[in-house]
């Protein structure tokens, strides 16, 4: 018994290259989403890994054991919640599967809940679940309610990536659409892994300035109008969020038709062959920090680690999340020209 590693021969079994490896069309997902403000700055995912998955281009960062256990315990959360909604009896679906090819997007979701109304019919619901650790993670999407050693209280926010995932799921399975059965939204549930409270749940659904006109008989429709009204771009739908204990609001950095807009410009520039920019950084200049540093971007403690020239600083995908980030970047930080070149090619409509 002695002989037999066992945490090794775990480690290598979730590490290691599974054989025969899936075929994929070389769609994008909706977790790869992403916005651009109008200061130029991206939200969401990366255009230039999604140009490596799509152009072949062999991965050369292979999920570690850390990043690997983290993907299990995700997984592992996601069926405890399945199990739990199938004892219930509000469990109707789950790996639903669709794809849009004006768009070149496809998805899957996690699952997809059932409930009674008033009136006895039976509505629809999705439901995506997150499971997050640490306590800069747990503190934005959890939130807390009062000031605490001096800390003054933060109000729960899902994080951009998976909002931006969710819009794209109910539009999707709108109820104007041609789904088997229609979603009327989505529940985004988030749970710590390294801490015993009950994590979060938002109600997500999407609305536009002309529908808040519509209703001002509603008290939460007038008041969303007065605050968000002026910030809605007419025509548009945004990511309505309400969530236990807080105040509704209402997400207007992006809409859903902005989301598909990069999606649709992202194809165009695929297709053409036109290499996409980096839209994020390795490592940050020292302006960018000071800057970011001053718009509350970055924790005190990274600042105080790079101030002190114990950390370098940069965008986490860069540094630790992307399959690609040592053919894109060297290990200093420069753009690699050779990963600039990659063979086209053409996405199927």
């Amino acid at each position: 018994m002695r002989e037999v590693d066992l945490i090794k021969l775990i480690k290598n079994e979730l590490v290691r290259d599974h054989h025969p490896a899936a075929r994929r069309l070389p769609t994008f997902y909706p977790s790869s989403a992403s916005a651009k403000l109008p200061t130029g700055e991206v939200l969401g995912g990366c255009w230039r890994s999604a140009w490596y998955r799509v152009n072949g281009v062999e991965k050369t960062n292979k999920r570690e054991f850390y990043i690997a256990m983290i993907h299990e315990l995700g997984n592992a959360v996601e069926r405890t919640v399945v199990e739990a909604m199938k004892k219930i009896g509000i469990y109707e679906h789950a790996g639903v599967k669709f794809y849009d090819p004006l768009y070149n997007v496809s998805g899957e979701l996690d699952v997809v809940g059932r409930y009674r109304k008033p009136d006895l019919t039976i509505g629809y619901y999705g439901v995506e679940v997150k499971s997050v650790y640490g306590i800069g993670a747990t503190l934005s999407i959890t939130g807390r309610s009062r000031a605490y050693r001096g800390q003054p209280p933060v109000d729960p926010k899902p994080k951009d990536q998976n909002l931006m995932q969710t819009m794209i799921y109910i539009d999707q399975f709108k109820p104007s659409g041609d789904s088997k059965f229609a979603l009327e939204g989505f529940k985004l549930l988030y749970f710590p892994r390294d801490k015993p409270n009950d994590g979060r749940s938002y109600d997500v659904t999407l609305v536009s300035v002309e529908e808040l006109r519509a209703d001002t008989s509603s008290a939460m429709n007038s008041t969303l109008l007065l605050t968000y009204g002026d910030l809605m771009v007419p025509g548009e739908r945004y990511a309505l969020i309400e969530t236990k204990d807080y105040t509704p609001y209402i997400e207007t950095r992006f809409s859903i038709e902005a989301i598909y807009r990069r999606f649709k410009e992202q194809k165009e520039i695929f297709e053409s062959g036109e290499v996409p920019d980096r839209p994020f950084q390795k490592f940050y200049t020292g302006d960018r920090i000071e800057e970011m540093w001053s718009q509350g971007k970055i924790s005190k403690t990274d600042y105080q680690k790079w101030s002190k020239g114990h950390k370098r600083l940069g965008h986490f995908l860069c540094q630790s999340y992307c399959d690609y980030r040592d053919h894109c970047y060297t290990p200093t930080g420069i753009p690699r020209p050779e990963a600039d070149t990659p063979p086209l090619v053409q996405i199927e409509n």
